[in-house]
């Protein structure tokens, strides 16, 4: 074995010769991780993992022919480890990164990138935090329109539909999420932060404390700012610098 703060590692890519190469690089050039199992789908390693109880799974983004990484993700009951995307697709880093993916590894593995990113691994677990739980998501559509949002809570990971997020509501480091069905949902990311994920999905930031779903928009009443009238009859003030962002916005809507 290895020593008492050593990680466990799963790899799980369709390409041998990409799984050869991490393995291989992490025995070499990385202390205190050990790989304890690959596997060459996600199917093989859905039943697997909570066996392993692996600290950090390294994960191809796209595995074609079979269930990708993130159905597989979807389907665990629990996430409690780290997730380490990898992939040929250079176009899936900037929204993983600033989602706060722990880290993005671009295939062939780069030995620096490799290193820095198990840092953070060690980093995170030194800070006694939870394991990353909401990478996934944004990832998973960054090609397309993201139409599903996986929501970091104290609790763990919900998914929700962006048809069902009415408004989001800035509080201090956490954001309130209200839906469509009542539901408020307390997550654990800042309200900045999901205004840089889905501003370009029909959102918008019309106060420094609220941050809108424009399909779920009913009324605007004017005034200096003006107000809002949501779809669950919720009254949002606009601030005034942001109203003519927001008419300009909505007459192409």
């Amino acid at each position: 074995m290895g020593f008492p703060n050593q990680l466990k590692a799963v790899i799980i890519d369709d390409d041998d010769f990409s799984c050869f190469h991490l393995q291989d690089a992490i025995k070499h050039k990385v202390s205190n991780v050990e790989v304890i199992a690959t596997f060459n789908s996600a199917e093989e390693a859905i039943g697997k993992l909570a066996l392993l109880k692996p600290d950090v799974v390294f994960l191809d983004v796209e595995m074609p022919g079979g269930m990708s990484g993130f159905d597989m993700l979807k389907k665990l009951p629990a996430i409690n480890f780290e997730i380490i995307f990898t992939t040929s697709h250079e176009h899936y880093a900037i929204r993983a990164i600033r989602f706060s993916a722990i880290d993005y590894l671009l295939k062939p593995v780069n030995i620096p990138d490799l290193q820095e990113a198990i840092s953070r691994v060690y980093e995170k677990k030194s800070q006694d935090t939870d394991l990353s739980l909401w990478q996934m998501e944004v990832v998973t559509q960054a090609k397309t329109k993201i139409e599903n949002l996986a929501i970091p809570t104290m609790e763990g990971l919900i998914f929700i539909g962006l048809q069902d997020i009415v408004y989001c509501e800035g509080d201090d480091r956490y954001t309130k999420i209200y839906l469509q069905d009542k539901k408020m949902i307390v997550s654990s990311r800042t309200l900045g932060s999901f205004e840089e994920l889905l501003d370009a999905h029909g959102f918008f930031r019309i106060h420094k404390s609220h941050l809108i779903n424009l399909n779920h928009m009913k009324k605007y009443l004017r005034g200096e700012g003006g107000q809002v009238i949501m779809t669950d009859g919720t009254t949002l003030d606009v601030a005034r610098r942001k109203k003519d962002d927001l008419l300009k916005l909505v007459s192409q809507f």
